[in-house]
């Protein structure tokens, strides 16, 4: 849902003081005013036992939202359910009820609750508590901290409700006898902010899934989530089942929410967002900055050091250990301290306390997590205030000449790619450690895997089942939920392991030479073995320097899995295989994106790996008379286009800045694909989307006021070549086409095989 309920009101002080710097530009202030909607209806009229009923009341819930009702009406008759609904309107209880119900007089499991992390399972298990203990229900957390006594205590007793995350369903699946026997009696299995596992994590979590089926004899499967665009669609194909009933509740806020866009003026995004922490400080406000990096979040703090305001703030982020997180967090509970700068380790749905302020310092990558972040604020029902900085990038570009669509945006549809190649046969094999095998109760495609498996001497048959053989074992041993492909070490001149790097995103950081930030330190990396698979990095000093890496990319289509026309533009979507060769980089300075230098490598390297992709064939335009200047002229045309779609991409599918990649052709072809091995399902959503797509991307040349090609408009930070060959005016030539095509052309032109701009 779109926000709702926009009016300007500037009487309010704290506005006015963030209004009043001359250095910041206000793009748009809109207010969204609270949704008051009642519950209705009474706890004992909605079915709940006596027991249940008075637990409910002595939490203050005398009466439920009907959509909570209707919710626990149907996860109580088995169906598959998805509750969508703001954040504090009570989605928790509508799907606790139902388990509590069923867990009276029970003796083992009935329930498996997952978060996506351990820190919000642990965060959100006193609430469950708060309900369940007065019944005797009793809810355990089952993850990597669990100690050895209470893990005794669950086998022995097992409770009634378990928490966890699946990392910890993963391996106690492949490893945990017990665990198995547990989930024996399970009748529900929940997903707690079920948006969050969209591409290939969603992959993985759709196999976890499938593997837990067959322990969990028939599962009702229930989702929640405050911000997702395709309920329905995403829920059956994570679940793997046919029909879902969603059931949709308030999606407002309580209190008055302002929604304000700046840019700053002559200063960085990192002292403009200190500058607010600041402000926020001086008037007693409780304020969250949310920033995309370790490096961007030191800055802020550094910021803040440098004007005597450090003793209020604190950093919040992955590579702090977790006792450090958590001393932040209590911290920031019990008001020691004002201000908390966070990578996205925060916007997970953890309550950190009385929020007032949220301020994001870059564009989050979803509309969705915009409202993720904005959702930790103002959950007592108090006015509060999100600051979004827009930079001087083509997304914030885009969005300081069309602010208004920021707020009016809904959130993105979630897509995953079910039969990811190599998510599947890390998962199989995971099948067999979890049980053997039967082989009819593979899926054609699980089974093809299989066969690969058994060909590489991974599975073995005993008797008519597959299992697991030592070597099969060993590849499982560096399973990771959370990406897919090949990893690569990195490792200090000292031989220290400091960091892991999935290809090929390694092969774009860790090239020789390349300036890589990881944990708050700089180092440059000395070499990369890709056989090997280990970079070794030394620390250095560089200033405000990075590099880009220079490279080439030959995309192959090996399959077409669907063919068509879309706008009149034709188009396959396909498995591809990428090849990535890099062969250079640029160095660049950081405050000003001036080139220093171009510098080739003593020797390109290149890695190949299987992905899933769009090849679209543009619209043919002469340019010019002469063929040599036409070339040319097409190639900057199409190479610009590729760029601003991706950018569309980003903006209308809530793709984030590494989920695609591209490569253009002088011929037309535009070739866009999922930058994770396998796949991740992005690239479909593009193409689902794709007249939105051109839309925004038509708007992103048209409304800039650059010669013809800026850092606004079709530059990107991960381009190829960087960013030479590119023109505005004839991506807009091109892309303006595209929105007048009516008829669609026959077929699609093979993709040449060389002369493609990345």
């Amino acid at each position: 849902m779109p926000l709702q309920g926009f009016g300007v009101r500037l009487d309010d002080e704290f506005v006015k003081a963030v209004l009043s710097d001359d250095h910041r530009e206000v793009v748009l202030v809109e207010v969204e005013r609270p949704v008051h909607v009642e519950p209705a209806v009474d706890v004992a009229s909605a079915g709940a036992p006596a027991g249940v009923a008075e637990a409910l009341r002595r939490n203050g819930i005398g009466k439920l939202y009907e959509f909570q009702a209707r919710a626990i009406r149907a996860i109580r008759e088995g169906r598959h359910t998805v509750i969508v609904a703001g954040t504090g309107f009570g989605k928790t209880e509508a799907f606790a009820v139902p388990i509590l119900e069923a867990s009276l007089g029970e003796k083992g499991p009935v329930a498996l609750v997952v978060y996506p992390t351990k820190a919000l399972a642990r965060d959100q298990v006193e609430r469950l508590r708060r309900l369940a203990d007065p019944l005797g229900v009793r809810v355990m957390v089952y993850d990597g901290d669990t100690p050895s006594p209470e893990r005794r205590l669950l086998y022995q007793h097992p409770p009634h409700v378990l928490v966890s995350n699946p990392d910890m369903v993963n391996q106690s699946l492949m490893h945990v006898y017990r665990f198995r026997q547990l989930l024996r009696n399970v009748r529900y299995v929940v997903l707690d902010d079920f948006h969050h596992y969209g591409g290939v994590l969603g992959s993985h979590m759709y196999m976890l899934l499938r593997r837990l089926r067959r322990f969990v004899r028939r599962p009702t499967f229930v989702g929640t989530s405050a911000t997702i665009g395709n309920p329905e669609e995403f829920a059956r194909s994570i679940f793997g089942v046919d029909s879902v009933e969603v059931v949709e509740g308030p999606t407002g806020r309580r209190g008055h929410t302002y929604h304000i866009l700046v840019r700053p003026l002559y200063r960085s995004k990192f002292v403009e967002a200190a500058n607010i922490a600041r402000t926020c400080i001086e008037w007693g406000k409780k304020c969250i900055v949310f920033t995309d990096s370790h490096r961007l979040s030191e800055l802020v703090y550094r910021a803040l050091r440098m004007g005597g305001y450090d003793r209020h703030a604190a950093v919040h982020r992955a590579g702090l250990s977790a006792e450090e997180r958590v001393r932040v967090e209590r911290m920031f509970r019990r008001g020691e301290i004002d201000v908390v700068i966070a990578t996205p380790t925060l916007e997970l749905g953890i309550d950190v306390g009385d929020v007032d302020v949220v301020v994001n310092t870059s564009i989050p990558p979803t509309f969705s997590r915009y409202l993720q972040r904005v959702g930790r604020m103002g959950r007592r029902g108090q006015t509060a205030y999100a600051v979004q900085i827009l930079g001087n990038d083509p997304i914030g570009s885009y969005y300081r000449n069309y602010p208004r669509e920021f707020l009016e945006r809904r959130p993105e549809p979630v897509g995953l790619e079910r039969e990811n190649e190599d998510v599947t046969r890390v998962h199989v094999l995971a099948m067999a450690m979890d049980m053997p095998i039967r082989p009819d109760e593979l899926s054609p495609f699980e089974s093809r895997i299989a066969e690969d498996l058994l060909a590489g001497g991974l599975l073995e048959y005993r008797g008519t089942y597959l299992g697991i053989t030592r070597r099969g074992r060993e590849e499982l041993r560096a399973m990771n939920l959370r990406g897919v492909g090949q990893v690569v070490r990195i490792r200090d001149v000292d031989g220290n392991v400091i960091g892991h790097r999935e290809l090929p995103l390694a092969l774009i950081e860790l090239h020789p030479n390349a300036i890589y930030l990881h944990g708050g330190r700089t180092y440059v990396a000395v070499s990369l073995d890709i056989e090997r698979m280990e970079a070794v990095v030394r620390r250095a000093e560089v200033g405000d320097l990075y590099t880009q890496a220079l490279e080439d990319m030959e995309p192959h289509v090996e399959e077409v899995l669907e063919e068509g026309a879309v706008m009149g533009v034709p188009y396959i979507y396909g498995k591809l295989r990428i090849r990535r060769t890099v062969y250079g980089y640029a160095l660049k300075r950081m405050t000003t994106e001036e080139t220093i230098g171009e510098y080739t490598l003593d020797e390109p390297l290149s890695y190949e790996f299987r992905t899933k992709g769009i090849v679209l064939r543009m619209p043919a335009h002469r340019f010019s008379g002469r063929d040599e200047v036409d070339f040319w002229e097409r190639a900057k045309a199409y190479h610009a286009a590729e760029h601003v779609l991706i950018t569309a991409a980003e903006i209308v599918v809530g793709a984030s800045k590494t989920d695609l990649g591209g490569v253009s052709f002088p011929s037309g072809h535009i070739v866009i694909y999922d930058s994770h091995v396998g796949g991740s399902g992005t690239a479909r959503l593009v193409l689902a989307n794709f007249p939105r797509v051109v839309e925004v991307a038509h708007n992103i040349v048209s409304s800039c006021d650059c010669a013809d090609g800026c850092p606004k408009c079709v530059f990107s930070v991960y381009c190829g070549n960087n960013n030479k060959y590119l023109s505005r005016r004839n991506a807009r030539v091109v892309l303006g086409m595209v929105l007048k095509l009516r008829a669609a052309p026959l077929q699609v032109e093979p993709v040449p095989s060389e002369g493609g701009i990345v």
